[in-house]
């Protein structure tokens, strides 16, 4: 057996423990206090250098501090939803571990664990990305202009994310762009309000609203190329509180998703000027909001497949997954310097308790947690002995 999978299965139950700990203590966006002070305990504990970098992320240091260095990172809050899943360790904060990433945090602490007492034989610096607000895609940003990749430069990084749609030992990989963009809008229409027995004394803001949404159902199906994969959705369309009346405003609230960067421009600014010039049509003020900005993640196809070579050892299944609409703001790094994205499967062992991510009754699979640590120190300290 591979030393470092072995060393990842002889602290299974503490990789359990430590799951468990902040799955019960789920905290969100980046108001993470008890999240983040456990990690920075845990870190120093071992002896691993470690510091606060931006409102609780956490950055910690192993290696000689010479030659290449790698980021291995995690996100560490949960989501704001309450928790249905009935297990003992349920959280008991309003929030809930629904995405996996109490899972994350608890593998790349048992990485760190490893690393450190293999230390010397890393040939160069490993870095501990512990990262917050990963759910509102704040804490990947706010930790790059904090630092994160400079003081050593990061040359390489590595996510993991858990899927509990595919059995235990079952890797995914996607090379390429592996999720969307994810562009989040509110939109205000301003129009003037009146009563509905005389609306040519008022401005229907419904009018701009209606015409706009189907404008953007023709954009996607006129100006996107065939062999492009877009998503574009208004989960919010608001306005009025009485059927006589005629609204002064209309809130419209939706998230686009897309991988390639040129249709993303290109759309970005088409419905923009479909907000402009039909609010002008319909003699209505509109304004766009940004909600959120996120990049498509890309995982870079020669670093997987030299990543996936180092991982042979492990005796892990890898198996090639599409590209997921869904975004996550590890992206942002992988803007910035050659990423990977393993998907790990961690499905129940019963059927019956299948659920999808976000779903407040998900289960994972905790016999997942000693590969996810084994594959953070074997991507690491192999690739930088290669480099």
């Amino acid at each position: 057996m591979n030393i470092f999978l072995k060393e990842a299965n002889g602290i299974r139950d503490e990789l359990i423990a430590m799951r468990r700990y902040l799955h019960q203590h789920a905290e969100i966006k980046d108001e993470l206090p008890l999240t983040s002070q456990f990690v920075r305990d845990k870190l120093t504990s071992w002896g691993i250098e470690n510091k606060e970098l931006s409102k609780n992320g956490v950055v910690g240091i192993l290696g000689n501090r010479k030659g290449k260095t790698v980021l291995l990172r995690a996100d560490m809050d949960a989501l704001d939803i309450k928790e249905e899943s009935g297990l003992p360790f349920s959280s008991i904060t309003p929030y809930g571990h629904c995405c996996g990433h109490d899972l994350h945090t608890a593998m790349l602490l048992g990485a760190a664990k490893i690393l450190k007492k293999y230390e010397t034989e890393i040939h160069g610096t490993v870095k501990l990305m512990f990262q917050p607000g990963e759910e509102y895609f704040i804490g990947s940003l706010a930790m790059i202009e904090a630092g994160i990749l400079k003081n050593p430069d990061v040359d390489i990084a590595v996510d993991m994310h858990m899927n509990a749609k595919k059995p235990v030992g079952n890797i995914g990989v996607c090379k390429g762009y592996t999720c969307a963009s994810c562009d989040g809008m509110k939109i205000r229409i301003k129009g003037k309000g009146c009563h509905g027995a005389w609306p040519n004394t008022g401005v229907d803001p419904f009018n701009t609203a209606v015409h706009f949404y189907l404008a953007c159902q023709e954009l996607l199906a006129r100006e996107v190329p065939s062999d492009q994969t877009v998503s574009l959705t208004f989960g919010e369309i608001s306005g009025g509180s009485a059927a006589n009346v005629i609204p002064s405003e209309v809130i419209m609230q939706g998230t686009m998703r897309v991988f390639d960067k040129g249709t993303r421009s290109m759309l970005k600014t088409r419905i923009q000027e479909l907000e402009e010039y039909i609010g002008r049509a319909y003699r209505t003020e509109v304004e766009h909001i940004v909600l959120s900005d996120v990049p498509a993640l890309y995982t870079d196809p020669e670093l997987q497949e030299e990543m996936m070579g180092y991982c042979k050892e492990l005796g892990i299944e890898y198996i090639d997954y599409p590209p997921s609409s869904a975004s996550d703001d590890f992206a942002r790094i992988t803007e910035k310097v050659p990423s990977v994205f393993f998907s790990i499967g961690c499905m129940p062992y019963d059927a019956k308790t299948l659920y999808p991510p976000h779903n407040p009754k998900i289960l994972f699979n905790e016999d997942a947690l000693p590969i996810g640590t084994a594959i953070h120190v074997q991507c690491a300290v192999e690739w930088l002995k290669n480099h």
